[in-house]
């Protein structure tokens, strides 16, 4: 336990002295806010464009339309594009040098020479960044309830407060399952820059390439219903992209951040635990590759080349 807390407060120090890191996280935080603005900007657009709907039907008698149900969770849905692109850079900057960096410093040899057992040093590395990342997604939390109370004018009750928590944890799960692949890459690499060159390829096609291919089947299925005349000859929800839609971690996290966060109807009023337990396959999806790279490095550093 010595060995853990000893680690892991050495990441701690070690990151908050770094100046790109901190960059970034600030750069997340930022983003995190103006996703609250952008939000409230945006339903604040549909209600005005809705009370003039209601004004001209008033004025021409004519048929008033429905009231439009707004959910106001709806206005933090940014959050789950910006975890996607900020969050896992920041994780990955925060892991790829992780092991590699004690190698060439030499304080891994320094490390191995005192009773602290080889494992301590990946679950304290692991501790250490779960700590920041943790902190920096508790910080993201106080943040944007105070803003969502601040331009909605209603401060959420505890439902609202649970699925924002509930998300937050999920974003903790996706954001971990990239920092132990840095990690992992790390301890299996002699070069740092090529780590993180490697985890960015990882990052680019989790997070874009694979999703627009997705889509891309998506739009083949709109096309060939609009072609044919029929509204529901393809779903557009096909058996390929929804198959190549699991090869991404970041589509998963999309669907379920999107349902806590109430930016889908159809799923906007299902209670948080029924939304848990429907996409528990997803969920899990988003835990079990943090464990598998994590055993994987505990392996690695139980290798005696591991110097």
């Amino acid at each position: 336990m010595t060995g853990l807390k000893y680690i892991a407060g050495k990441e701690l120090k070690a990151s908050f002295r770094n100046k790109e890191f901190l960059l970034i996280i600030a750069v997340f935080l930022v983003m995190s806010i103006v996703s609250v603005y952008i939000g409230s900007t945006t339903k604040n657009a549909e209600l005005k464009a809705y009370e003039s709907i209601i004004a001209t039907a008033t004025t021409t008698g004519t048929e008033v339309p429905t009231t439009p149900v707004i959910f106001p969770l709806a206005i933090l849905k940014n959050l789950v594009e910006y975890v996607v692109m900020i969050g896992a850079v920041l994780a990955i900057f925060l892991g790829y040098d992780a092991f590699q960096g004690e190698r060439q410093g030499g304080t891994l040899r320094l490390m191995l020479t005192k009773p602290i057992p080889r494992e301590s040093i990946i679950l304290g590395k692991l501790l250490g960044a779960g700590l920041i990342i943790g902190l920096l997604l508790t910080v993201t939390l106080l943040f944007n309830i105070a803003l969502f109370a601040y331009y909605t004018g209603v401060f959420p009750d505890f439902v609202e407060t649970l699925r924002v928590v509930v998300f937050l944890l999920i974003a903790f799960a996706y954001m971990m399952s990239f920092y132990a692949g840095a990690l992992y890459v790390s301890t299996k690499t002699r070069e740092s820059s090529y780590g993180f060159l490697l985890m960015m390829v990882v990052w680019i096609f989790i997070s874009f390439v694979i999703p627009q291919l997705a889509e891309s089947q998506k739009s083949y299925a709109y096309a060939i219903n609009n072609i044919a005349g029929t509204i529901a000859q393809v779903p557009g929800e096909t058996v390929l992209s929804s198959a190549i839609g699991w090869l991404s971690p970041a589509v998963q996290f999309k669907s379920v951040g999107s349902d806590l966060l109430q930016a889908v109807s159809e799923t906007a009023t299902i209670r948080v635990d029924r939304l848990l337990v429907a996409n528990i396959a997803k969920v899990m999806y988003l835990i079990v590759p943090s464990v598998v790279l994590t055993l994987l490095s505990l392996r690695e550093v139980k290798k005696e080349a591991i110097l």
